[in-house]
């Protein structure tokens, strides 16, 4: 008869606190911008993938702060608080951008039908939850 060890539980330390719901809400953040870009491509408001992942993308967010994003992520989920810190509130000020550039770039004054205005505000929700996220992991990670 083989025994098995009790599990043990393993305290979550502050470095891993809110990890989850940061990559969670990232990773959605990422597949609402790609079901975007290739609905704004069947919708005809951009003519390719490119156009729908560049400065013209209506339901997505342009390439580079996408990886600016998948850096960031990746930093802020390192156990180094030295590195997580700051790599986290850059990517919490990236929802706001997000939000904030719509205003400025054209996005929320286009003509839109109303699903892919629906759309749109769900990828700004979820830009602006990524940074809610991520202020809560700030603050967890300060509290050291």
């Amino acid at each position: 008869m083989t025994s098995t060890a009790p599990a043990i539980a393993v305290p979550q330390t502050t470095a891993t606190e809110f990890t989850r719901p940061l990559v969670t809400g990232v990773g959605l953040l990422f597949a609402i911008d790609l079901a975007g870009a290739f609905t704004s491509m069947a919708l005809g408001l951009n003519h390719g993938l490119m156009d729908a992942l560049g400065n013209q993308a209506r339901l997505s967010t342009p390439l580079p702060m996408i990886a600016a994003q998948a850096v960031l992520l990746f930093a802020a989920t390192r156990r180094q608080r030295g590195l997580a810190i700051p790599a986290t509130v850059l990517l919490g000020i990236t929802g706001l951008l997000a939000f904030v550039s719509g205003f400025f770039d054209g996005s929320y004054a286009a003509v839109l039908a109303t699903g892919p205005r629906l759309f749109q505000i769900v990828l700004v929700i979820t830009a602006l939850a990524v940074t809610f996220i991520s202020a809560v992991r700030v603050a967890r990670l300060s509290r050291r």
